[in-house]
């Protein structure tokens, strides 16, 4: 492969919650080398305005991609996240058809021992669910030549893509550890970026991740998981901080900001994916505790709801055999 521009997101779902796991997403896409501008990036909504729209509204058959909150409707459930994401997946050479399947092409492991979360555990009567499940496999498949064909037109490849599903379990024993649940997500920021790092830096990777609270410096964390770069902070303010890692052929420049996914693609599509890989967990959840209680309503798992929901459960976790400290996270 010849010198290349590397544009690269990471976003999280999930970090509020009192239930179901966090799960970080990241995309890695590969461009031609004079892709990017003194300006920054390229702007591939622009690109592949043929097949990709931010807005659900006026789509006209295009996937929309864009921060997964806007893309989460009442009425279409992940209907729009699905599409998205299993149409990049498969650009990026991947066909995931049922759930384990897609942990599986996200780089997970979390899936294969469940024994003490049965929740998401498969089972006889509650096997791993097909894939896709909003839409059929022919709409699926014409949402995947369209997107190739574009993308391929633009000389555009999404090379890499990953989630980190932090499952109940492993993140109170992290958040236990450390006392900050904003360290557990950096761990598994950074773990991205040093996957980036050592597959894409000799490229001169471009990396956006999106910022959570109101951390501005970064540079004491980056320097800590990048020992041996040389690290250069390029600024530092409430609206964008960015830094410069470099080490023999190696380069990779990452920023922090706000909203990051309504700036950048890669961005967009870290966040969807890590919106759907929950929402697909999520709905394992729903189905193992309300097909046990009666009358209990399924939960999006934030805290209003989820107080409602543990509430709800109060009188049957001994029936069930479940600590509720095995379910419930640390805030």
């Amino acid at each position: 492969m010849g010198r290349m521009y590397v544009y690269a997101g990471i976003d999280e779902a999930g970090y509020g919650p009192l239930l179901g796991p966090m799960t970080i997403g990241r995309t890695v896409f590969v461009l031609p080398d004079d892709a990017s501008s003194p300006s920054g990036p390229p702007d591939l909504w622009q690109k592949l305005q043929r097949t990709v729209c931010r807005r659900l509204a006026g789509r006209k058959g295009r996937l929309a991609i864009n921060d997964s909150k806007k893309l989460t409707t009442k009425a279409a459930g992940i209907k729009y996240l699905e599409q998205g994401c299993l149409s990049f997946a498969s650009l990026a050479g991947h066909q995931a058809d049922s759930v384990d399947a897609w942990l599986s092409v996200l780089g997970e492991t979390c899936h294969q021992d469940l024994t003490s979360l049965p929740w998401y555990a498969p089972c006889a009567d509650r096997p791993w669910e097909t894939l896709p499940v909003t839409h059929s496999a022919d709409e699926r498949r014409i949402d995947r030549a369209m997107l190739i064909k574009d993308a391929q037109a633009h000389n555009i490849t999404l090379a890499d893509l990953g989630v980190a599903v932090v499952l109940e379990d492993r993140f109170n024993q992290m958040v236990t550890a450390t006392r900050s649940k904003a360290a557990v997500n950096f761990t598994f920021v950074a773990s991205h970026l040093q996957h980036i790092w050592e597959h894409f830096a000799m490229h001169h990777a471009h990396v956006a991740v999106d910022r959570q609270g109101g951390r501005i410096s970064y540079r004491d964390l980056l320097q800590l998981n990048f020992p041996k770069a040389q690290l250069t902070v390029l600024g530092q303010s409430p609206t964008r901080s960015a830094y410069r890692l470099t080490q023999n052929d190696r380069t990779m420049t990452v920023t922090f900001q706000p909203h990051a996914e309504t700036a950048h693609m890669p961005t967009a599509l870290a966040s969807m994916l890590a919106k759907y890989t929950r929402e697909l967990m999520m709905a394992r959840f729903n189905a193992y505790f309300c097909a046990r209680v009666t009358g209990l309503a399924p939960t999006a798992g934030y805290a209003t709801d989820a107080k409602r929901w543990l509430t709800q459960m109060q009188p049957h976790w001994s029936v069930l055999g479940h600590d509720p400290a095995q379910v419930r996270r640390l805030a």
